[in-house]
């Protein structure tokens, strides 16, 4: 039994979101720049105190959504397109290790929604329990087998069951 992440797909899918997020985002700021400017220059003179309010308004709730699209949507998304873009460069150790539970909760770990995934691990005559991270649920392995896993950043990238 197997479990692996398909680093290079992962990495297309945020790479692809980052951009398709990042050229929205540019499309709404211009479109709000260039609305504010044509309510303003091309107002007539008695309807010109109106049409700046109007401007004022739209920029002050684009501003209000740019702070929470920055805060909370598009950090998300860069957190995890930074996670795969440094897989290729970053340490990957490969260690034995005894497997106990798998957590069903999610967690935020490194930018990334993960699952716990609790293993006891075994370095010559030390162990010690330490918790590691999935990127998905699909880890289906039962208490006290032995794997070989390769993480990333404290997040499991491969695990492969050996007797």
């Amino acid at each position: 039994m197997q479990y692996s992440v398909d680093v290079s797909q992962e990495y297309q899918q945020a790479k692809n979101r980052m951009l398709k997020y990042s050229l929205c985002f540019a499309l709404v700021l211009t479109l709000v720049i260039v609305g504010d400017g044509l309510l303003v220059i091309l107002a007539p003179n008695e309807n010109y105190l109106l049409n700046l309010i109007i401007a004022i308004i739209l920029t002050v709730l684009f501003s209000w959504g740019a702070i929470f699209f920055f805060t909370s949507i598009y950090g998300d998304i860069n957190s995890r397109y930074k996670y795969f873009r440094g897989y290729e460069s970053g340490l990957k150790p490969t260690e034995e290790v005894e497997f106990f539970k798998k957590s069903e909760e999610m967690c935020y770990v490194n930018g990334l929604y993960v699952y716990p995934v609790y293993v006891r691990y075994k370095a010559g005559l030390m162990t010690q329990d330490k918790v590691i991270f999935s990127l998905d649920n699909n880890f289906d392995y039962e208490m006290g087998d032995l794997l070989t896993i390769t993480t990333y950043q404290r997040i499991l990238v491969k695990a492969e069951k050996h007797s």
